[in-house]
């Protein structure tokens, strides 16, 4: 009996030991006390401040950068907004950063997609007077630019889902956010504290870092205690593919270019001026960029096809014209489009690749510029009158024996002419030419 007992009690102990001990066996590792002391800061503002292809690409360059360093990641934010499926993957990064992610509503506002990418920050501050929401979705008819609010279920509710998991991340008011969506709702910095979507209200960014200093927060079980100072923030510079991936997704320069590519195709097919082609192909290739057609692959085919071209102006084709020039305009544009990111650790680093596309860019446009003055000029040439060269007037000296009716030989300026005269003239003597006649043969006479 009293064994028994002693087994209960083992038991009992052994369960209550399971109790206090699993949990902390099962739940993830906090390691605390990590200070981190320096950031990487990526602004979005005007010009571009639209959530498109080339800030999204720009956005995760940025964050990857910070990643790597091992720095906080700030990003400021004055945006009306921009599209749906870029701010989708810009939030999802920030979602699954692995570093701390700090976002700012930088002077006036982060409207529709602008707070999309803030809410799933770990830290997001408001600028005084500020304001953010207005994520109800809407469509653009793109002849009349008439602006459709969407209200369908099927497309919402995605929306819905997808900001309540970002919202859930730093603890925000996910009803509010809600009401940003349902009913565009928005809240100027005031209301955005005090509904507890953003967590500061702040003047500056340097006002935001006092505020900040000395708070830990947790990143996949790591604990970070921020301690940034503004002169060790490290402002991040989109890169040039990024930027003009930004200009070609902008509907009004897409609509021109694939508008001059399509009637310059047409026109040059017609009119059987096929050097052309090469610039009409670059114009529509390029206002294809916007409808979802691969930077990248439209980099690759420019760059082959502009080195083909130049290789056939170089080695094919006497002179250097259209081709040459179609040439060099098709490797400068296909490598602006190069992509800028490769991974750390791989060389060339992404500096470097920034300063080779660089260089290339400078040489080309030195080259385009070289090789159109000298079209200018071959052009010039081409236009004058064509000048006749005659050496009446000159001075020279009689050969042979000049007799009249007879056609003899004079020296001018170093060359021989046939000659006739009215008058003898005897070898040696110094004549001057009086014209040309018609089948070269220059009527000279004595100088006296």
């Amino acid at each position: 009996m009293r064994r028994s007992r002693l087994q209960l009690f083992f038991i009992f102990s052994m369960a209550i030991l399971t109790v206090l001990i699993l949990p902390s066996v099962f739940t993830s590792r906090v390691v605390s006390g990590e200070r981190i002391s320096s950031a990487v800061m990526l602004t979005i503002e005007a010009p571009w401040d639209t959530i498109d292809d080339g800030v999204k690409e720009c956005f995760l360059d940025a964050l990857r950068y910070a990643e790597f360093q091992g720095k906080v990641f700030i990003y400021r934010v004055d945006s009306y907004g921009g599209y749906l499926d870029a701010g989708f993957e810009i939030g999802d990064a920030v979602l699954n950063a692995e570093i701390p992610t700090i976002a700012y509503v930088h002077r006036n506002k982060a409207l529709s997609a602008g707070t999309l990418i803030i809410l799933p920050s770990d830290i997001l501050a408001v600028q005084k007077y500020s304001i953010i929401g207005a994520m109800q979705p809407v469509t653009v008819n793109p002849v009349t630019g008439e602006i459709v609010y969407i209200n369908e279920s099927k497309v919402l509710n995605p929306i819905i889902k997808r900001a309540e998991a970002y919202s859930h991340r730093a603890g925000r008011n996910f009803t509010a956010v809600e009401l940003f969506i349902r009913q565009a709702l928005v809240f100027n910095s005031t209301e955005a504290i005090l509904n507890n979507v953003a967590d500061y209200e702040v003047s500056s960014l340097e006002e935001l870092l006092d505020k900040i200093n000395g708070r830990s927060v947790v990143v996949n079980g790591v604990e970070y205690v921020i301690d940034v100072k503004p002169y060790t923030i490290e402002e991040y510079s989109c890169s040039v593919r990024s930027r003009f991936i930004s200009l070609l997704t902008n509907s009004y320069v897409a609509n021109v270019l694939v508008t001059i590519g399509l009637l310059g195709t047409i026109f040059a097919l017609v009119s059987g001026r096929l050097t052309v082609l090469p610039l009409t192909l670059l114009f529509l290739l390029l206002g294809l960029v916007s409808v979802g057609v691969s930077a990248n692959l439209v980099s690759i085919f420019l760059i082959i096809l502009g080195a083909v071209l130049l290789a056939i102006e170089l080695f094919v084709i006497p002179g250097f014209g259209v081709l040459g020039i179609g040439g060099i305009l098709l490797l400068a544009f296909g490598f602006a489009l190069l992509p800028a990111y490769i991974p750390s650790g791989v060389s060339p680093s992404p500096e470097y690749i920034n300063t080779v596309r660089t260089v290339i860019i400078v040489v080309t446009v030195f080259l385009t510029s070289i090789f159109s003055i000298m079209i200018y000029k071959v052009v010039k040439v081409r236009m004058k009158k064509p000048v006749e060269f005659t050496p009446a007037g000159k001075k020279g000296r009689a050969v042979d024996w000049l007799k009249p009716g007879e056609i003899g030989f004079v020296k001018v300026e170093g060359e021989y002419w046939r000659a006739v005269s009215d008058e003898t003239i005897p070898p040696g003597t110094e004549v001057i030419v009086v014209e040309m006649l018609e089948n070269g043969v220059l009527k000279v006479r004595k100088t006296t």
